[in-house]
């Protein structure tokens, strides 16, 4: 597995799953070459969703794409038989691998995270994939214990790294497993140090610009992927000052095409004077607004 895995954005209007929003999403996306979809992650806010939306979700992603797509189901959340259902649900959509955070809340130790994942590991066939995000779940994952996890027998194809931390990508990349980047301004160098690929959430709203940076650096062209990076990264940081996950529902429609909301309780769009200097900040970067 290897390229652009966009971490798409799951809309709901009134609080339902906007079903025709997330089909005319994943077809575009589709369109712009994005190589598959990182499904019930944090952009995606899997950790909020019931079993049956989990499932609906899955269901609309590969009834709309053909095999040659990857899809990697997150399965962590709060609920243990939600947890099993989805690792179910992505066996029988045939998903390529399934990623999932630590338990979150309590905050887990080594022998917690041990159990957990081993429990995984004897639950399903495929390809299991940490998602170390440690600012919202509160344990990094690092690569001293990711190699404890493997010496200790733990099946882990890979990790999905969050960290904004290139020591902990190389870290992770000297395991010899697969590792992808989960920060857009870091898309170029987690690449060049062995980087399979990227999660990518700024890829809902700009998936040219993030295949672009991919495609470029695959082929050596370095220069032109630098270009593209900085770009990315100064609009990585003015996403950085909105609320997440909205602000890549608002990218969306800003950027793209109308759109639904996230789930409540999350749901918090931008005010009046946001939206106004968030369209002057995508002027700015030479990115043009549709509303």
């Amino acid at each position: 597995m290897k390229g652009v895995l966009t971490a798409l954005t799951i809309p709901f209007r009134e609080n339902k799953l906007a079903e025709d929003d997330l089909i005319n999403h994943v077809n575009s996306l589709i369109k712009a070459e994005v190589n598959g979809f990182f499904l019930l992650g944090s952009v995606g806010q899997g950790t909020l969703l019931t079993a049956e939306e989990r499932t609906r979700v899955l269901d609309i992603v590969k009834e709309n794409i053909d095999n040659e797509k990857y899809i990697v189901v997150q399965i962590g959340g709060t609920d243990w038989n939600t947890i099993l259902t989805t690792i179910k649900e992505a066996e029988k959509h045939e998903a390529t691998a399934l990623a999932t955070i630590p338990p979150i809340y309590y905050k887990p130790d080594y022998e917690t995270l041990r159990r957990y994942l081993e429990k995984i590991t004897n639950l399903t066939s495929l390809p299991i994939y940490i998602y170390n995000i440690p600012r919202n779940v509160g344990f990094d994952v690092t690569p001293e214990i990711t190699a404890r996890l493997l010496h200790n027998g733990i099946k882990i194809s890979g990790i999905k790294d969050t960290t904004q931390d290139i020591t902990e990508i190389i870290g992770h990349i000297s395991l010899g497993i697969d590792v992808f980047n989960g920060i857009d301004a870091m898309i170029l160098p987690s690449l060049i140090v062995g980087g399979k690929g990227c999660v990518s959430g700024l890829s809902n709203a700009i998936p040219e610009l993030i295949v672009s940076i991919y495609k470029n650096t695959i082929k050596g062209n370095i220069e032109e992927a630098r270009k593209i990076q900085l770009q990315v990264y100064k609009l990585f940081q003015i996403v950085g000052k909105y609320p997440s996950p909205s602000i890549h529902y608002e990218l969306v429609k800003l950027l793209r095409y109308d759109f639904g909301n996230v789930k409540e309780p999350l749901i918090r769009g931008l005010t009046e004077d946001e939206e106004k200097e968030l369209k002057l900040q995508l002027d700015s970067l030479g990115f043009k607004t549709i509303l």
